[in-house]
């Protein structure tokens, strides 16, 4: 019949059976939480929405490099250094932890080459790295699991050497490295372990650990005293490729920009060859009217280029498994900036002249006068 119902019953037939015969082959949850690129944002009334699994075990913080942090931060950018289900379980933990402390969290898991995540231009106070070293994931969410997580912290800011590196006031903090190492298995009291919940527990287990071994008792808290470098203008993008891979921006009162790192050493071309893994940004400089300086200056090959009334300048330097790369500018008027925090005359005016006081490229009459000021 023209109108029989018979090949409609047979499809329905047939996508029931597929149904029963197509198995999910990862749980849900199963291959580790997922992480977006950008400001994190989390419901304030209940920020940790998944709950966290009880663990019974051993977690252990070991400090390889470094010491301790204030923890007071405005502003934090949290990379991913792989794409371990580890990494990201620890990533959205340490996340949660800067989000209800009242900071603002920029997450950076690792891109692929072919889609690069365009920077945020927000001045960063800490950058937190984290790389699963090595990871045992059992097969279910009740399994015993071992992991060992690194955590980088580093200050955002040109390198010691960099030309430009004396318009900054000393560091902060010298670069952290902290390791955790987890062998965890739920609780025996743990009702309803699923994949979420026991990627939850793991991960705040091991991000408290890294927590316990950076700060102090006080813990976290959003830094509410230091003053801001106003610029008045937002920080200026840097040039973006597949293999340049921009860790922080920063935004000191003479200079602000961006460093980054090319991993590697070659990179594949479209006719199927290889060139060096600089070539790529070093071209597209070249296409944007950056021009290349006479000569370098410690290691540093540098371009420069007048944008939006602002000189932009470009350094990279072999560091022998990649490059380093800097962007930045340079107060273009110091002694009115000066002139202005004297008027000024008030908490916030004085604290940035007592900074300035430690920057090593500030002219000796401008030393003077800032000296005279603050007596």
């Amino acid at each position: 019949m023209r109108n029989s119902l018979l090949p409609l019953i047979a499809a329905v037939v047939c996508f029931a059976i597929g149904l029963v015969l197509i198995r999910p082959i990862v749980d849900r949850g199963q291959g580790g939480p997922e992480v977006n690129a950008g400001i994190l944002r989390l419901p304030k009334r209940d920020p940790l929405r998944t709950i966290a699994a009880p663990l019974a075990g051993s977690t252990a913080a070991t400090v390889e490099r470094g010491g301790r942090d204030d923890g007071l931060w405005r502003v934090v950018v949290v990379a991913g250094e792989d794409r371990e289900p580890t990494t990201r379980a620890a990533m959205l933990a340490l996340g949660e932890s800067l989000f209800t402390a009242g900071m603002v969290v920029v997450m950076d898991p690792l891109p692929a080459a072919s889609e690069p995540t365009p920077p945020l231009p927000m001045p960063t106070d800490r950058v937190i790295s984290i790389a699963t070293r090595s990871a045992e994931i059992g097969d279910s969410p009740t399994a015993d699991w071992q992991a060992s997580i690194a955590f980088t912290i580093t200050e955002p800011r040109l390198p010691a050497g960099h030309p430009a590196e004396v318009l900054l006031a000393p560091p902060e903090l010298a670069p952290v490295v902290i390791l955790v190492e987890h062998a965890g298995r739920p609780a025996a009291d743990a009702t309803a372990v699923d994949w979420p919940t026991r990627w939850a527990g793991t991960g705040r287990t091991i991000v408290q650990a890294m927590l316990g071994s950076l700060l102090p008792p006080s813990g976290l808290q959003r830094a509410k005293d230091q003053p801001l470098a106003d610029w008045g203008t937002p920080v200026p993008f840097p040039p973006v490729t597949g293999e340049l891979r921009w860790s922080g921006c920063f935004q000191h009162d003479l200079a602000r920009g961006w460093v980054g790192r090319i991993a590697g050493r070659t990179v594949a071309t479209k006719s199927g060859g290889s060139e060096a893994a600089a070539a790529p940004v070093i071209g597209l400089l070249r296409k944007g009217a950056w021009e290349e300086a006479a000569a370098a200056e410690g290691g540093w090959r540098q371009w420069s280029r007048l944008r939006d009334g602002q000189r932009q300048l470009f350094a990279l330097r072999d560091d022998g498994d990649g490059w380093t790369c800097t962007v930045w500018t340079e107060r273009p008027d110091v002694a009115g900036l000066i002139d202005r925090w004297i008027a000024a005359g008030d908490a916030p005016a004085r604290q940035h002249l007592q900074q300035l006081l430690t920057v090593r490229a500030l002219p000796e009459p401008l030393r003077l006068r800032v000296e005279q000021a603050l007596k």
